[in-house]
């Protein structure tokens, strides 16, 4: 019984490990240069999935590419950590990290677009 009731705060933390806390939500930019590969491009989206195996990430069709990556993360000081690793990749040219603001879910009705009859 004594184990039982010892057990139960690990594995509040498991579960909640597990299921995750959703996390902070932040958009990546990374601006590739003229060198870069689609296996380039795809190293950097799984290193990006590391942090969250829910990421969204969408290239755009210019040259040299842009990639945009919205994930969600509580891994302390994520966007200092992403921009240093990225930016040592020999394909990038640049990244930009910052944290999203409130998704429009969250935005009350009043502050919604007004639509004209």
């Amino acid at each position: 019984m004594r184990i039982a009731l010892a057990l139960i705060p690990a594995l509040a933390v498991l579960a909640l490990a597990c299921t995750g806390s959703g996390g902070t939500e932040y958009e990546v930019i990374v601006r590739f240069n003229s060198t870069v590969t689609q296996a380039d491009m795809d190293d950097v989206a799984e290193y990006l999935r590391s942090y969250d195996d829910g990421l969204d990430f969408l290239i755009q069709e210019s040259f040299p590419p842009t990639g945009v990556a919205r994930l969600k993360t509580d891994e302390p000081d994520f966007c200092v950590t992403v921009e240093a690793e990225l930016e040592a990749r020999l394909y990038v040219e640049s990244v930009s990290c910052q944290e999203r603001a409130e998704s429009l879910a969250s935005v009350t009705p009043d502050d919604q677009p007004v639509e004209s009859p």
